[in-house]
C-alpha cells in the first residue's frame, strides 16, 4: 500500500515537471511574440488609436456627466439642510404656541367650573398636556431619515465616480 502511494507520488511530481516545463516553454514564446509586436507596427494601428479617441471623449463625458450629478447632489442637500432649518424654526413656533395655548386654558380653566358641579354627573376633562403636537421620537425619526439620504446621496456619487474609473480602465 506504501508502495502504491509512492508510485501515484512519483508519477504526480513527473506530471507536475511536464507541466513546468511547458509553462516556460510558453512564457518564452509569449516573450518572442511580444517583442516582435513591438517591433512590428499592427495594421489595426489607426483603428486603436480611433479607439483611444472615442474612449477619451467618453471619459470626458462621463467626468462632465458626475460633475452634473455632483452639483444637483449638492444642491438637494443644501435644499434638505434649509429644510430642516425651516422644520425646526417651524416646531420652535408651534412649541411656543401650543405652551401659550396651555397657559391660557389654564388661566381660563381656573374660573370654570367642572361638569358635575354643572349637574353633567361626569367629571372627565382632557388634560392639554396628555398629547403633544410634536413628540421627540417622530424628531429623530426625521434626523435619521434624512441621515439615510444624505447617506444615499454619497454611495450614488461613489457609485458614480466608481463607474467612471470602470470605463477608463477598459
Amino acid at each position: 500500500m506504501k508502495s502504491v502511494m509512492l508510485q501515484k507520488l512519483e508519477s504526480k511530481k513527473n506530471d507536475l515537471s511536464s507541466m513546468e516545463e511547458k509553462v516556460q516553454e510558453l512564457e518564452r514564446s509569449w516573450a518572442v511574440i511580444q517583442e516582435r509586436a513591438l517591433k512590428l507596427p499592427s495594421p489595426g494601428f489607426a483603428f486603436t488609436a480611433q479607439r483611444e479617441k472615442t474612449l477619451d471623449k467618453q471619459l470626458h463625458t462621463l467626468i462632465e456627466q458626475l460633475a452634473a450629478k455632483q452639483a444637483q447632489a449638492e444642491g438637494i442637500v443644501g435644499e434638505i439642510h434649509s429644510n430642516e432649518m425651516e422644520l425646526e424654526r417651524l416646531n420652535t413656533l408651534w412649541r411656543r404656541y401650543e405652551s401659550f395655548n396651555v397657559e391660557g386654558n389654564a388661566a381660563r380653566n381656573r374660573f370654570k367650573r367642572t361638569n358635575s358641579d354643572r349637574g353633567f354627573g361626569s367629571d372627565h376633562e382632557v388634560d392639554a398636556h396628555s398629547y403633544l403636537p410634536y413628540s421627540t421620537a417622530t424628531r429623530t425619526e426625521t434626523q435619521t431619515r434624512l441621515m439615510y439620504l444624505r447617506s444615499a446621496f454619497v454611495v450614488y456619487i461613489l457609485a458614480l465616480q466608481v463607474l467612471v474609473f470602470i470605463k477608463i480602465s477598459f
